[in-house]
C-alpha cells in the first residue's frame, strides 16, 4: 500500500512539473528577441567592418553540409542566421565548402570566420575560439536485432567502422585496442556497412547518425548506446574560429551567442535531428523485474519457516522448564550466559554493518583459503576498484601492474597462510578504468576450533589519495613549484654530494651563480603574471643547454644556480656563453616581445674554495662583479672579494 502511495505522489509531481514547463515556454515564447550587449568600441568596430566573410564546413550534417539542390544548410547556419540578425551586420559567405581548402584560406586572412570547428591547440596559432556551441555526443550504431552491444565495453572483439581522418579515431583505438577498425570515406558508409552487415557497429556522432537515418531511411539500425555523452569529450564540441588578429569579433560574437536561450537551439537541433533514443531491453527489465518477484516470495517462505521454527523453539523451552527442574539452576546461568552473548554479538553485528556501510568507498574485505584462492570478497569492491567480486576473483593478477613492489606479494601471503603474523603491506593496481590505485592490505590468519590454520581474513584500505598527496608533498619540499627546478634545500644537498663525490674522483666542479638583467622592470610594468611566464621560460631556456648529470635550481626570484660536475673553467667558459646567448633571444608572449639577458659569476671547486658554502658565495661574489662591470660572465678571484667588501 505504501508504495502504491508513493507511486502515485511520484506521479503527480511529474505532472505539475510539466505544467510549470509548459507554463516556462509560452512565456519564454512571448518574449522579443534579445539583443547583444555591445560595447560604444565593438559597435563602432562592426560599423567600420562591413564586409565580415564566413566559411562554412560543406560535409558535417546536419551541423553544415551541402543539401541536393547544391544549397547550403544546417544547425550551425541557423545559428550563424540568428546571429546576424542579433548584431545588425551581413555575412558573406567564402564559395568554397572543402574544408582543407577553407582551412587554408582562414589562416591567410581570406576568410574572417568559419561557423564550425574543434578547439585544439595546433590551430590557436591562427585563431581565436569563441565558447563551444555545437555539443556532439558519440554514439554506437547497430544492427536493430543486435543484442549482443549495450556499452562501450561490448565492443571488444568486434569489427567498428570508423571515419577516416576525424579526430575522435585514434583515441578510440587506443581506449578499445582488441576492437578490428573498419576505415570508411564518410559517417553515411559507416551506416550503411553496419546495415549490411559488414561490421558489428559503428561509432558516429548522434546528430548525424539520426539525421543520416531518417534521410537514408536505415529503419534496420539503432543507437545501442551511448560511447561519450554530451560534454564527454571537449575535443569533439565545435566552437566558432576568429582569425587571431581581429579578438574583439570573437568577443563580439560570444556575447551573442550568450543571447541563445537553451529553446532557441533545443528548436534549431529539432528541426534538424529527430528524436531518437537508444533502444530499451524490455527483455533484460522483465527478466529483473521476475528475478525481483522469486527473491521476494522466497523471502516470504523464510519467514514463514523461521515463525514456525520460532513457535517449536518455544513449546520446546516450555518442556525443558517443566521436565527438568534439577537441572533448574545451571539452566537459569546458562540463560544468563546464552542472553549476555546474544547482546555482545548483536552489538558487535551492528557495529561492523555500521563500519562497513560507513567505509565502503575506502576498505573492502576479503577471505582466502590456505591455497591462496579467494573465497570471499565485500561487495564494496566494487565502489572501490570499478570490479564485479567474480571479475577480481578471477583476474585479480591481471589487474596488477608493473610496479617492482607487486614482486613482493607472494613473500607477503605465504607466511600469514601458514599462521604466521606480519605487518601491513602495499601493493598497486589498475581499477575498470585502468586508473592506477594504491592499496594497503592488513592480512590476519583463521584458525579453527583445533587452533589449525585455515586460511586468512583480510582488510584492504584505498589509500591512493594519501599516497598522491605525499608525493606532491616530497616533490614540493624538493622542487621550485612555479619552474620545476630543484629548490635550495635540494640544490644544497646535491652540491653537497657533488663535491664529496669530486675529492674522492679528484675532478673540478664549477658552480654557476646567475641573475637575470632587467626582469624588474617586466615585474614593475607587466605584472607579475608576466613575470612568472618569465622565470618559466628561463628555467626551461637554461635547462636546454644543460647535460643530464648537470643539476639547475632556482634559488629565489630571478637568481638561478647551475652545478656542472666534472667542469673546470675551460669546460665552463662555453657553457656560460650558451646559455647568455639563449637568453638574449627575444621572449615572446602573446604580442609582447621583449629581451632581458643576465649575469654569470662562477666558482670552482677546488681551485676556489673546499666549502660548498663558500663556493655559493664565491659565485655570488663572481656574478655581483659580472653584473657591475655589464660583463656578462665572470670568474671568482679573490680581489672580487676585497672589493666587494669595500664597496
Amino acid at each position: 500500500m505504501h508504495y502504491l502511495i508513493s507511486l502515485f505522489f511520484f506521479i503527480f509531481l511529474l505532472n505539475v512539473a510539466a505544467a510549470d514547463d509548459f507554463d516556462d515556454k509560452v512565456s519564454s515564447r512571448n518574449k522579443a528577441d534579445p539583443v547583444a550587449q555591445l560595447t560604444s568600441k565593438e559597435r563602432a568596430w562592426l560599423a567600420n567592418h562591413k564586409k565580415i566573410r564566413i566559411a562554412f564546413d560543406g560535409s558535417l550534417p546536419p551541423y553544415s553540409f551541402i543539401n541536393d539542390s547544391g544549397q547550403l544548410e544546417g544547425i550551425a547556419i541557423e545559428v550563424m542566421n540568428t546571429l546576424s540578425k542579433r548584431l545588425g551586420i551581413q555575412f558573406e559567405t567564402y564559395p568554397s565548402t572543402n574544408w582543407n581548402k577553407l582551412y587554408e584560406a582562414a589562416a591567410a586572412h581570406k576568410v574572417d570566420i568559419v561557423a564550425t570547428m574543434v578547439n585544439r591547440p595546433d590551430r590557436r596559432q591562427w585563431f581565436i575560439f569563441t565558447q563551444p556551441y555545437l555539443i556532439k555526443s558519440l554514439v554506437i550504431m547497430t544492427k536493430r536485432d543486435n543484442v549482443t552491444i549495450k556499452n562501450k565495453t561490448d565492443l571488444v572483439g568486434k569489427k567498428v567502422t570508423l571515419v577516416k581522418g576525424y579526430q575522435f579515431v585514434d583515441r578510440i583505438i587506443k581506449e578499445l585496442p582488441s576492437a578490428t577498425p573498419y576505415f570508411v570515406d564518410s559517417m553515411l558508409d559507416g551506416l550503411k556497412a553496419v546495415s549490411a552487415e559488414k561490421v558489428d557497429a559503428a561509432i558516429t556522432f548522434m546528430a548525424t547518425a539520426s539525421y543520416l537515418q531518417t534521410k537514408y531511411l536505415l529503419t534496420d539500425l539503432k543507437i545501442a548506446a551511448f560511447y561519450d555523452l554530451n560534454n564527454a569529450n571537449e575535443s569533439i564540441n565545435e566552437s566558432i574560429a576568429v582569425r587571431k588578429d581581429w579578438p574583439i569579433l570573437a568577443d563580439i560574437l560570444q556575447k551573442a551567442l550568450v543571447t541563445l536561450s537553451e529553446e532557441e537551439m533545443q528548436n534549431i537541433h529539432a528541426k534538424w535531428v529527430p528524436s531518437i533514443k537508444p533502444s530499451i531491453d524490455y527483455e533484460l527489465i522483465w527478466k529483473i523485474v521476475a528475478t525481483f518477484i522469486s527473491v521476494l516470495v522466497l523471502l516470504l517462505l523464510w519467514i514463514a519457516r523461521v515463525r514456525r521454527q520460532n513457535k517449536k523453539i518455544k513449546l520446546s523451552k516450555t518442556e525443558v522448564q517443566t521436565t527438568n527442574k534439577i537441572l533448574q539452576a545451571l539452566k537459569s546461568d546458562l540463560e544468563h550466559l546464552v542472553l549476555k552473548r546474544t547482546v555482545e554479538l548483536n552489538s558487535s553485528e551492528h557495529k561492523f554493518r555500521s563500519l562497513v556501510e560507513n567505509l565502503r568507498n575506502e576498505y573492502f574485505f576479503y577471505q582466502r583459503d590456505c591455497e591462496g584462492m579467494f573465497t570471499y570478497i565485500s561487495p564494496s569492491i566494487t565502489n572501490i576498484l570499478g570490479y564485479t567480486v567474480d571479475e577480481f576473483m578471477t583476474y585479480y593478477y591481471q589487474y596488477l601492474t608493473d610496479n617492482p613492489i607487486n614482486l613482493k606479494i607472494d613473500e607477503y601471503t605465504k607466511p600469514c597462510s601458514q599462521g604466521i603474523h606480519h605487518s601491513p603491506y602495499q601493493l598497486e593496481i589498475y581499477d575498470a578504468q585502468k586508473n592506477i590505485h594504491w592499496l594497503e592490505v592488513t592480512d590476519a590468519p583463521v584458525y579453527d576450533e583445533f587452533s589449525k590454520c585455515i586460511g586468512v581474513d583480510g582488510i584492504v584500505r584505498d589509500i591512493t589519495l594519501r599516497k598522491q598527496a605525499d608525493d606532491r608533498l616530497i616533490w614540493l619540499s624538493h622542487y621550485d613549484e612555479l619552474t620545476g627546478l630543484a629548490n635550495r634545500r635540494l640544490f644544497t644537498d646535491q652540491l653537497q654530494h657533488v663535491i664529496s663525490m669530486a675529492h674522492r674522483t679528484n675532478e673540478s666542479v664549477s658552480l654557476f651563480y646567475l641573475d637575470l638583467d632587467r626582469f624588474k622592470f617586466v615585474n614593475d610594468t607587466m605584472g607579475h603574471a608576466m613575470g612568472d611566464e618569465v622565470l618559466k621560460e628561463t628555467a626551461r631556456r637554461i635547462s636546454s643547454t644543460l647535460r643530464d648529470s648537470d643539476i639547475a635550481a632556482r634559488l629565489g626570484g630571478d637568481e638561478f644556480a647551475l652545478l656542472l660536475p666534472e667542469t673546470d673553467a675551460d669546460g665552463a667558459a662555453p657553457v656560460a656563453d650558451k646559455i647568455l646567448e639563449k637568453l638574449r633571444e627575444p621572449y615572446i608572449f602573446d604580442d609582447l616581445e621583449f629581451t632581458l639577458g643576465a649575469s654569470i659569476g662562477i666558482a670552482l671547486y677546488p681551485q676556489n674554495t673546499h666549502s660548498s658554502e663558500a663556493l655559493v658565495h664565491f659565485a655570488d661574489t663572481a656574478m655581483y662583479h659580472a653584473k657591475q662591470g655589464k660583463l656578462g660572465v665572470s670568474f671568482y678571484a679573490e680581489s672580487m672579494q676585497q672589493k666587494k667588501t669595500i664597496v
